[in-house]
């Protein structure tokens, strides 16, 4: 646990207040002389950096960050600077963007990331206009921009310094810590997705040598919609953390809405294609349970805190009820194929195994932990059969109705019969080669398993094997 925690040095060389006097006096004439130049508006950055140290290894990593989210910005924006300046001085970090967009445009995509996370809290993103105006939140009725330690008027805490130093560093300290925090989870997430789709041979299921039973999709629409989802993994992370104060039946409303917009994007970037929306339900109440566990620890290491068991049991009280929107599903929406698939065979799908707690998988870790000594890919194909010998897969019923799930558990059932077979990693790939083309033929593809088996990937990287 402890590599995912990191405490940021704040050492670093003091600046006198003359030195500081004069980068402001040239950081102010080089925007002057932007403006001139392009006429066009102006996007600078700096950051709230307290204290006579203006640049250190603390503000070095949150200057990363907002420089990664601007990038990002601009991609999905289609902005393309007319001219980008990026400095890393003593005195402070600066970065300068000229953009040929409105500047009332710019400025209120610059207040919502400014709102985004409390990390952007530490970023000041101001908009000069073409004449060198700079714009105001006041201008967009958005409330000032609140104090580190306190909530109120930033302000009016600064004139009357309302609070040390230490204070304010040690708030710093923290938001950096946490930020670091989700961005190691998600990154796992990120990896965990990237291994489940590209493991093979999967049967009926995407993988580095077919389609399995997908017309609509391939190994490069999966790593597209990991890579547009891990941010969104991050998020989840932080809004654990914000939340952590609320009862644990309350959380659900809170990052539900950042799971529609992760669907959101997973749908652009796929061109409407469901990749991955079952794994954004479950690694969304994942994520959110280890953010609160997270928040609660203080950001300090702590192995029966963060046990795969705590987690799966905190994500279980998140989705509590959650069935029961299936059972009193209202008459005048649309039928979904969830709701369908409850009406009919009574499947609760990834909603009910939220609710149990994710069980499947932490039975399936001991289990694998018996075949520590097979390689990795190994090991996954075998967690791959276990999954869809007990996992009731809504995704294959949807294909095919029970009869099709009886076919692919008894199938996977016959093959971990054979233990001869499933130690030989040879014959075991095979035998799941065959497999596959059983499933392609009857268009059978197990995706709640593979989403499974993705979350049994991220535990395991999460406890270190």
């Amino acid at each position: 646990m402890q590599r995912f925690f990191q405490t940021f040095s704040i050492q670093g060389n003091r600046i006198s207040l003359e030195a500081l006097l004069n980068a402001r006096e040239e950081r102010a004439l080089l925007q002057q002389q932007l403006l001139a130049k392009y006429q066009l508006p102006l996007l600078s950055v700096t950051l709230t950096a307290m204290g006579e140290v203006k640049k250190n290894p603390l503000l070095d990593y949150v200057f990363e960050k907002v420089l990664e989210k601007l990038t990002a910005l601009f991609a999905q924006r289609k902005w393309i600077p007319s001219k980008k300046i990026v400095r890393a001085l003593d005195s402070g970090h600066e970065a300068f963007f000229v953009l040929p967009v409105d500047a009332v445009e710019l400025k209120r995509a610059m207040i919502e990331l400014e709102d985004s996370t409390a990390l952007a809290r530490l970023w000041d993103l101001d908009v000069l206009d073409v004449k060198g105006r700079l714009l105001s939140r006041s201008d967009f009725n958005k409330p000032p921009r609140t104090c580190l330690i306190c909530g109120e008027n930033a302000k009016n805490c600064t004139r009357s310094r309302k609070h040390h130093i230490d204070e304010i560093l040690l708030e710093m300290q923290h938001r950096t810590q946490a930020y670091y925090f989700a961005e190691q989870i998600g990154e796992k997430v990120y990896q965990a997705l990237l291994q489940e789709a590209q493991l093979s041979p999967k049967p009926g299921l995407v993988d580095s040598l077919t389609n399995g039973a997908h017309q609509d999709m391939n190994l490069q629409t999966f790593e597209r919609s990991a890579l547009a989802l891990k941010p969104f993994f991050i998020d989840f992370v932080l809004k654990g953390m914000e939340t952590a104060a609320l009862p644990e039946n309350q959380v659900l409303s809170y990052i539900r809405p950042l799971g529609l917009l992760a669907e959101q994007a997973m749908f652009q970037t796929t061109h409407h294609t469901n990749t991955h929306k079952g794994a954004i339900f479950s690694f969304g109440l994942i994520c959110a349970a280890i953010g609160r566990l997270a928040k609660l620890a203080h950001f300090r290491a702590n192995e029966l805190i963060f046990s795969i068991e705590s987690i799966c049991s905190l994500s279980a009280k998140f989705a509590q009820d959650l069935t029961k929107e299936l059972e009193h599903y209202p008459d005048y929406l649309p039928i979904t194929a969830g709701v369908r698939l409850y009406r009919e065979y009574g499947l609760t799908g990834a909603r009910g195994e939220a609710e149990n707690g994710f069980q499947q998988i932490q039975m399936l870790l001991p289990l694998l932990d018996e075949y520590h000594q097979l390689d990795w890919e190994h090991r996954l194909l075998i967690a791959l059969l276990h999954l869809m010998a007990k996992n009731p897969d809504t995704n294959v019923v949807h294909r095919g109705g029970l009869e099709a799930l009886q076919f692919v558990q008894q199938s996977a059932i016959d093959l971990l019969k054979n233990q001869s077979l499933v130690l030989d990693k040879t014959k075991l790939t095979q035998a799941l080669l065959k497999f596959d083309s059983a499933c392609i033929i009857r268009n059978l593809s197990p995706g709640g398993s593979a989403d499974l088996l993705a979350l049994s990937i991220f535990f395991l990287f999460f406890r270190g094997n």
